[in-house]
Order: C-alpha cells, then sequence, then structure tokens
C-alpha cells in the first residue's frame, strides 16, 4: 500500500446570518479558507468535507446564496474535494441540487472510491424511517436513518471491494451511544460493518463536539465542527500506511495549535 494522506473537516454551515447558540455562521467562511491553506501547503492527496456545508434552514433561496460563496473557497483547494450531505445542508437545498453542486458521482448522495489501495464509502443519512428523503420544511436533525436500500447497496459495496482496508463515512453517528446524533439505525449498519471481514474505520460529522468510541473492534470517530467558536478552527489530516491510519488533529484551542496524534485503525 502507498502511504498517502488526505485532509478532513466537518460542520461548516456558512450561512450569512448572525451568531446564534455559539455558532459564528459567517466567520465560518474565513476558517474555512484557512483550512483550504493548510491541506494545500500539506499537500494532501485530497479532502473531505462530512457534511453540514451550510446551514439557512426551510430557505432554498438563501442556502444557494451560501453556496455560491463557500464553493469558491472549497475550491481553492488544489485537488479533489468529497463532500457528504447533512442535516443542515438538506434543510437548505434539494438533496438533488445539493448532490450537482457537489458533483456526486452520478448525481448519487451515496458512493465509494478507492484511492491507493483503501476503499472509501460515503453514506446519505438524511431519510426518515419510511425511506424518504428530507428535504427543506420536511427534516427532523435528531431523526435519520439510512435507508434499506442503501443498505443493500453498502453490502454488495463492501463485498465486492478489492481492499481489505476500508473508510466509512457518514454525516450522523453510528456509534453504540443513547445520544441524539446518532442514527436510529446504526445497530444494522454496525452489523453489516462487523460483518463484511474488512479492517474498518468510521469517521464522522454531527456532533459539534466531537466524540469516540469502539464498538467490537471498529472505530467510531467523530470531528468538532467548524462553525462553533468565533476563531476557533478544527480539521484533521488522515495519514494511510502501510500498518495502520493515524490522524493528526489540529484544533486552535488545544495544545496550543499543535497537533495531536490518534490511532484510527491499525492493521498488517
Amino acid at each position: 500500500m502507498e502511504p498517502f494522506s488526505f485532509g478532513l473537516l466537518a460542520d461548516i454551515q456558512y450561512a450569512d446570518r448572525p451568531m446564534r447558540m455559539g455558532r459564528y455562521y459567517r466567520n465560518a467562511l474565513g476558517k474555512t479558507r484557512q483550512c483550504m491553506d493548510k491541506f494545500n501547503g500539506m499537500s494532501v492527496d485530497f479532502c473531505v468535507h462530512l457534511g453540514d456545508l451550510i446551514d439557512w434552514p426551510d430557505r432554498p433561496d438563501k442556502g444557494r446564496e451560501a453556496l455560491a460563496a463557500i464553493m469558491p473557497v472549497m475550491r481553492e483547494f488544489r485537488g479533489p474535494m468529497y463532500y457528504l450531505l447533512g442535516n443542515h445542508d438538506v434543510d437548505s437545498v434539494p438533496s438533488a441540487e445539493l448532490a450537482a453542486w457537489f458533483e456526486m458521482p452520478g448525481g448519487q448522495t451515496w458512493y465509494s472510491f478507492d484511492h491507493k489501495g483503501v476503499h472509501f464509502v460515503a453514506l446519505d443519512c438524511n431519510f426518515n424511517a419510511q425511506g424518504v428523503p428530507y428535504r427543506p420544511e420536511a427534516n427532523k436533525w435528531d431523526e435519520c436513518y439510512l435507508p434499506h436500500p442503501q443498505l443493500r447497496w453498502l453490502e454488495a459495496d463492501l463485498a465486492a471491494a478489492q481492499s481489505d482496508v476500508v473508510v466509512l463515512m457518514v454525516h450522523a453517528l453510528l456509534d453504540d451511544l443513547e445520544d441524539p446524533h446518532v442514527i436510529k439505525n446504526a445497530p444494522e449498519v454496525r452489523r453489516i460493518l462487523e460483518n463484511c471481514n474488512k479492517s474498518v474505520v468510521v469517521l464522522q460529522g454531527h456532533m459539534h463536539t466531537g466524540h469516540e468510541s469502539v464498538k467490537n473492534g471498529i472505530g467510531y470517530h467523530t470531528l468538532r465542527s467548524i462553525v462553533d467558536g468565533r476563531t476557533r478552527t478544527c480539521y484533521w489530516v488522515v495519514e494511510v500506511g502501510p500498518g495502520g491510519i493515524t490522524a493528526a488533529v489540529y484544533d486552535s484551542t488545544r495544545n496550543n495549535g499543535r497537533p495531536t496524534r490518534r490511532v484510527l485503525l491499525e492493521y498488517e
């Protein structure tokens, strides 16, 4: 396996509106530009945003304005950028429009790709219990589901993957945790991951404070948000090598801004 690194960030939630609940929506634009500059300077192979790029609830007109402002900043990164949908994205702009803005493969809001011997999977958890996609004016942030067609796709995708190493990415949490940030049918998803005979690590957003857990040998790692705090930034540089996957966690409010190291996955 050829070593490589990629950038990771979550919950930018840019919007041209005043601060609320400690979320500095307007400041997210400048903080995101700082992250793109850092990723370019570190020459990471690609970047992933784990969902909630914008935040204008039930106002598609304002949501489109927010996209028009933040997307040029995201494109300052000199490499591929992969997007996941978050609850604030789909309650701002319909998911089909977002898939076009984000150039998602085939216009599909869940997808997979391979990079230097590692299989990456991006899921879309923005559905209700009946499998209907959330949209502006019909969205519950604390009732997220992965619909059955997506679960069947996930099983088939993992079975067909040539790599034994899988990085699975989703906006809301899959942890074994009683919390409104957790996907409602997370146990079913975890069973698929535990039975796929792969080395798996899960990367998530949604819970702005961050979270870490391990369940049956699989690590579930949640990034802190970009939007919270007047000036705070938080991003990860994930490093993949022949013996495992680690993360350099950069948080401007911790460790004097110096990165802390985190082991995400070990394999032979």
